[in-house]
């Protein structure tokens, strides 16, 4: 059961957010580690929660393994470029939870529970990084990597053994909570209630003007709207640019120490044949035959769970054998064909049906071909420490050089120089390529225009850890262009304001017409908007129409029997509403069923989170705020 609750948790939406309650994972156990450094001096401590403690350091390298998770979820490629703030926000979260994990633990201390060591054993037998080239457990690999790490035996299975303590403690408090039938009956009446409407839509660009403009009526609105034919201001600047990235190109990595990580990472590069499966699990097996039997029958992924909202759907995407909790599972798994519905099978989690989508056979990645990854790797994570030394250099650099063209090349700075407008635009409407992210592009953008022309280049300090420094020698100011320079774009400026005029007042005069006659569907007999009008169209918050989302609100926020209008774009909106009434209980029937299934879950994950709050109260955390300060500083890299 647990092991199927792991991956419960891990694969599926609820479990995410049960994770980062429950911990699933312990904090600072993972790739992390393992790349990574460990000191196990426990002299320093950051808090005291009873009988427990968490060490100033050890709270600084959970913080800082924490990171590269956290920029591989934004997309970043170097946890330097995670922006100050959202590294606080991480640091405070690990903070977070050690602290509720230490407060289970200590209940658990205070109230005599043990884990059992056969219970230890197998979960450190279960964990891949100690796995051999054949997928089982190797104790040659085990002591090897535990050295590596600097970590001793006894840390690791106390480290262990409190994962599963609190783990333990806290999964399946919320699974009697039921959700109140009066709750669902809002929420199902609320996004299904259907609202009759008559609808218009005039399309302002379809409108045709009875005559063209005069020469003097273009004029005027050139006069009038000067600001729509202004140029931009375009500055030439001068720029140098140092990241954690630019610094990582210039590093040499010897090819020693890259076979070396190879080496210890060989089961990244090994892999053996793996797959991506759909299963489900139930209790019952006439339950489990009946999903086979419908799954059997072309239904979809996505319909089959929603058909038996009992049942546990956990997709595994590209899983070795190893990494498949159930043996059961796992041995027919892998012998299954491609495709092919397969079960029920028995197992201590229930009865399982699964179903094979994808097989990726065995590959490895030899040295030579895997040497210039690693190198990029290593590089990266080396790149953030030797930051802070060459922004000093450069900063030297850049004070001896007033127009930022004697920086040394070996600093890792990157050069560019050009013309932009505020917008970060060059003359021919493309992206000024700037060097660094969106932050760093939109920081240097900004220096450039609140720079005066001329002025000393000095280092500034930019987002994610980046330098730089920006001399402007050219401005071009901004100016409003000749007339005749803009007619055509004056002319079509005008007519489109025009045609808005005609369908504003076509509109005005249809609504109005609309609430003295009882209706649109009245105001419009006899004219040519009566074949255009949509008549009875039905819409809930549910199913739209694809209507746009500022039409929908007001039609929601209109009283029956109500005529209203909106402008959405170039498009005006003339509606009555006619009926609101309630959706039948069959119609409904299948999102009430998938709506309480998910608040069933929403409301059972709510209760750890209670039960955590309830111990802060009971087991108060003793904070050392000299030492907890400084492991959050070290953590974050603002040492």
């Amino acid at each position: 059961m647990i092991s199927t609750l792991r991956h419960f948790v891990v694969d599926s939406w609820l479990g995410r957010i049960i994770a980062l309650l429950i911990f699933l994972a312990f904090v600072g156990w993972g790739v992390g580690d393992v790349i990574g450094s460990y000191n196990g001096s426990q002299i320093d401590t950051a808090a005291k929660i009873g009988s427990r403690q968490i060490g100033g350091q050890e709270l600084a390298q959970a913080i800082r393994n924490e990171m590269p998770r956290v920029a591989q979820q934004m997309g970043l490629s170097d946890p330097s470029q995670i922006p100050p703030d959202v590294k606080q926000q991480v640091a405070q979260g690990v903070l977070q939870r050690m602290l509720a994990q230490n407060e289970a633990l200590a209940l658990a201390d205070r109230n005599g529970m043990k884990v059992p060591d056969a219970l230890v054993r197998n979960e450190i037998f279960g964990m891949s990084v100690f796995h051999g080239t054949n997928g089982q457990f190797d104790r040659a690999l085990f002591d090897r990597k535990l050295a590596q790490i600097h970590m001793t035996e006894r840390d690791l299975l106390a480290r262990v053994r409190d994962d599963i303590g609190a783990r333990n403690l806290i999964e399946g408090l919320g699974n009697g909570m039921i959700v109140p039938a009066s709750m669902l009956d809002q929420l199902v009446a609320y996004n299904t209630r259907e609202h009759h409407i008559d609808l218009l839509r005039i399309d302002s660009g379809a409108l045709s003007l009875p005559a063209g403009p005069e020469e003097a009526q273009l004029r005027r609105f050139y006069d009038n709207h000067t600001a729509l034919y202004r140029s931009s201001e375009y500055r030439h600047a001068k720029i140098i640019v140092l990241t954690a990235e630019s610094v990582a190109h210039t590093l040499t990595i010897p090819d020693a120490d890259l076979k070396r990580f190879y080496d210890f990472e060989l089961q990244k590069y090994d892999v053996p044949e793996t797959r991506s499966l759909e299963v489900l699990t139930v209790q019952d097996r006439k339950a489990a035959y009946d999903l086979l039997s419908a799954w059997k029958g072309q239904e979809g992924w996505e319909a089959i769970q929603k058909r038996d909202p009992s049942a546990a759907a956990v997709a595994f995407p590209n899983a070795r054998e190893a990494d498949i909790p159930s043996p059961e599972l796992a041995k027919a798994a892998f012998a299954a064909p491609l495709n092919a519905v397969q079960g029920p099978i028995e197992s201590p989690s229930g009865w399982i049906v699964f179903r094979v989508t994808s097989v990726t056979p065995p590959h490895k990645t030899d040295f030579d071909h895997a040497k210039d990854a690693i190198r990029d790797e290593v590089a990266r994570a080396q790149a953030p420490q030797i930051l802070g030394t060459r922004v000093t250099s450069l900063q030297d650099a850049i004070a001896g050089s007033a127009d930022l063209e004697q920086i040394p090349t070996n600093l890792g700075a990157t050069p560019a120089q050009g013309s932009l407008d505020a917008q970060g635009l060059t003359k021919d409407g493309e992206l000024a390529p700037l060097p660094g992210s969106e932050a760093v592009r939109k920081a240097i953008i900004a220096r450039i225009f609140s720079q005066k022309k001329g002025e000393k280049p000095s280092l500034v300090n930019g987002p994610e850890n980046s330098a730089f420094a920006v001399l402007v020698d050219e401005i071009e100011p901004g100016h409003v262009k000749p007339y005749e320079a803009v007619r055509e774009q004056v002319g079509h400026d005008w007519l489109k304001a025009q045609q808005l005029h005609l369908a504003d007042e076509r509109a005005t005069t249809l609504m109005l017409a609309a609430r003295k006659s009882g209706g649109l569907s009245q105001a419009v007999v006899g004219t040519s908007d009566a074949a255009a009008m949509q008549k009875d169209l039905v819409i809930s918050r549910m199913q739209n129409a694809g209507l746009p989302s500022a039409l929908l609100a007001q039609i929601f926020a209109t009283s029956k029997g109500q005529t209203g209008m909106i402008a959405v774009g170039d498009a005006l909106y003339v509606f009555t509403l006619n009926d609101v009434v309630s959706a039948s209980s069959e119609s409904t029937k299948a999102l009430r069923e998938s709506l309480r299934s998910q608040l069933q879950e929403t409301l059972r994950a709510d209760v750890p989170v209670v039960f955590v709050h309830a111990l802060e109260s009971q087991i108060k955390p003793v904070p050392n705020m000299a030492v907890l300060q400084q492991a959050l500083k070290s953590g974050t890299g603002q040492e």
